[in-house]
């Protein structure tokens, strides 16, 4: 009896201590999956900062985000903020843009499945961020909130526990600029008795977004306690390499440097129409030195290449200028056949005139034959007649044919116009400042306003600028 009630205390110890490793394992990688820590290729080729978008640990920023939007990740993690980890990271994120109450919202749900050794981490996350929500002209601001649901399954036998967390984001745009301020787990307490214990972090960046090439940089302080804190700076770069045909690359560098944990990261993306694949890969520059790997696929429903259908538009308008230069040169084939008639005719009118004085001398000579040669004047006037009405006739289907040539010509002047003014509204569309926009427009005004087409659209746009 005795050895029996040892044997089972040997068993409840056991248990005991393999239960209790699990959990502080398992808390080791809770702080990591519910702050800012690597969990997709973005923040891990990024670090974290707001050159990509949108980030987790910034609500605020899922407001750029303004088509229907899926994306589906995998990782595989080994280190973490604090120390190394051994884990699988799998989920999902669907952005969904909206107007509610006239202004501009996006809606985020994601799910995340982590399995830490024979333990699972759901984390179901809603959230939502504006999109210009107040306009101060050159700046605009906008606010993000995030709340989190964090499930550990089989942590002990027929363990189970959860915990919900919310965070808030600010974000302000300045041109090129972006300054974003986060708080992370803002509802986190320290004093909780559930051994499921987060971390607070607070998140500064900052970041210039160009047409190829931009740069963040990003502080964050995280408190897991009130002993146990941790600071990083990240700085990140990414490169947009375009294609004719074939969709765009872009590739991101990063570094990571904290106070407890170190790293180096690298992402490399290829975008084409509406899908995305990334991958990207991070390396511990503290040792152990371990690497975290991660895929993705991003779909954007709704969503166009601005770049293919620039170029269609450009290859249906080469076709259409072809047709109309081929109809032009037509039309020129006839005018100088239809020349070549009237002067044709102008030789026969000439012999005619010559002909008909001949004989008025010869009638008025010899007094001969005076009613065979009225009736011969007669016919030839007749002809002369008909031959000078269809002069006329030929010589208005000329002026006719010059004026066609003439208001197509105008056509592909106005063609060519179009074509500048939606290059000026691409160029606004990207961002461009008001000197270039003014500029721009003067040299297309200059350009057009003696053509005789309409160019009002662009003198109103010059005066909008003016303003």
């Amino acid at each position: 009896m005795k050895i029996c009630l040892i044997k089972e205390d040997l068993k409840f110890k056991r248990k005991f201590i393999f239960s209790a490793n699990i959990i502080l394992f398992i808390m080791s990688n809770i702080f990591g999956l519910s702050d800012d820590n690597f969990s997709n290729t973005y923040s891990i080729a990024y670090s974290n900062t707001l050159v990509s978008f949108p980030v987790k640990s910034n609500p605020a920023t899922y407001g750029d985000i303004r088509n229907l939007t899926l994306s589906c990740y995998y990782s595989n993690l080994n280190y973490g903020v604090y120390d190394n980890e051994d884990y699988q990271n799998s989920g999902f994120e669907l952005f969904l843009p909206k107007i509610t109450y006239t202004k501009n919202m996006t809606y985020y749900f994601s799910y995340e499945k982590n399995e830490v050794d024979k333990s699972k981490i759901n984390i179901f996350s809603f959230g939502g961020a504006s999109y210009n929500l107040i306009d101060f002209e050159s700046e605009k601001l906008d606010i993000g909130f995030n709340i989190k649901k964090l499930n550990l399954e089989n942590i002990v036998v027929d363990g189970e526990s959860s915990k919900a967390l919310f965070d808030v984001g600010f974000l302000v745009r300045k041109k090129d600029y972006l300054f974003g301020l986060s708080f992370i787990n803002l509802n986190s307490n320290f004093e909780d008795k559930d051994f499921i214990t987060v971390s607070r972090g607070t998140k500064f960046s900052i970041a210039r977004i160009g047409n190829e090439f931009s740069v963040g940089f990003d502080i964050t302080q995280r408190k897991l306690n009130n002993d146990l804190s941790s600071y990083s700076l990240a700085l990140s770069a990414s490169q947009l390499w375009r294609t004719y045909r074939y969709g765009s690359f872009t590739t991101a560098l990063s570094m990571m440097i904290g106070d407890k944990r170190s790293s180096a990261g690298f992402g490399v993306f290829y975008k084409r129409d509406i899908w995305e694949a990334g991958y990207a890969f991070s390396f511990a520059l503290n040792s152990p030195h371990s690497f975290n790997n991660a895929l993705s696929l991003s779909v954007f429903w709704g969503k166009r290449d601005v770049e293919s259908d620039y170029e269609k538009v450009i290859q249906r308008e080469v076709k259409y200028r072809k047709d109309l230069m081929a109809e032009i040169y037509e039309a020129q084939k006839r005018e100088e056949k239809l020349k070549a008639n009237i002067s044709k005719m102008q030789s026969e009118i000439d012999e005619l005139v010559f002909n008909m004085k001949k004989l008025e001398d010869l009638l008025n000579a010899e007094k001969l034959k005076k009613k065979e040669i009225e009736e011969e004047k007669n016919r030839i006037k007749q002809t002369l007649d008909n031959i000078i009405e269809k002069q006329r006739r030929q010589q208005e289907e000329l002026k006719d044919i010059e004026e066609k040539r003439r208001l197509e010509k105008l056509k592909l002047i106005e063609m060519d116009f179009n074509r500048d003014f939606e290059t000026y509204m691409k160029i606004k569309s990207q961002g461009a400042a008001k000197e270039v926009l003014s500029g721009y427009l003067k040299k297309i005004i200059s350009q057009y306003q003696d053509s005789g087409i309409d160019i009002s659209i662009a003198t109103v746009e010059m005066q909008n600028l003016l303003k």
